[in-house]
């Protein structure tokens, strides 16, 4: 497994990097298809916190460790991937099996072409909507991944994020499964064909 580590205004030195080989080394027993890891140090005022990214076998695992220094933080957080990786690991082999029995799956996601004439706002000057407008960024999306909607939760429960869009497998297109902001129940978007 490659580690990446990195110190946040910080040098780590050699002794660190070692520690975190072990204690990443260490998480192989419990999920053999570990890839690659990036471990980030930081300090916040007193806090010493370690920031672990892990990819395994086509999923993102994220913990933060806490500590007096930064040993027991990436102690701290390699217990949280522990636990994690405990967590999912039967899940991940229930939802392979059920993946197994899907055989009718599209070839890919195709590119949906949508035209948008602005006929009327020719005239318009080019601040008119500006005080309304919110800022927008462009955020690129790389490698969706085809799963099932089950998989696709697991997945944003594991990266810690409150949606994940991914490919379905029966129907091919892409969906949406986002945590909804009033209690704890999991939304799920997907596109009606007909």
């Amino acid at each position: 497994m490659q580690i990446n580590v990195a110190g946040l205004h910080m040098e780590v030195g050699e002794a660190l990097e070692a520690h975190c080989q072990q204690r990443l080394d260490d998480l192989k027993k419990y999920f053999d298809k570990v890839v690659d890891a990036d471990v980030t140090f930081r300090n916040e005022s007193h806090r010493h916190i370690a920031e672990v990214t892990m990819h395994a076998s086509g999923i993102t695992l994220h913990a933060e460790g806490e500590g007096s220094d930064f040993y027991p933080a990436v102690d701290d957080a390699a217990q949280k991937l522990q636990r994690q990786l405990e967590r999912y690991k039967g899940r991940m082999q229930k939802h392979r099996n059920r993946r197994e029995k899907i055989t009718d799956l599209p070839m890919a996601f195709s590119a949906v072409e949508t035209q948008v004439e602005e006929k009327d706002l020719d005239d318009a000057p080019d601040d008119f909507f500006a005080e309304f407008t919110p800022k927008i960024k462009h955020k690129d999306v790389k490698d969706i991944q085809m799963l099932t909607v089950d998989e696709a939760v697991m997945q944003m429960d594991l990266m810690h994020r409150n949606f994940y869009i991914f490919q379905n497998p029966k129907s091919g297109d892409l969906n949406v499964v986002y945590r909804h902001k009033e209690g704890d129940d999991v939304r799920w978007i997907e596109p009606k064909t007909s």
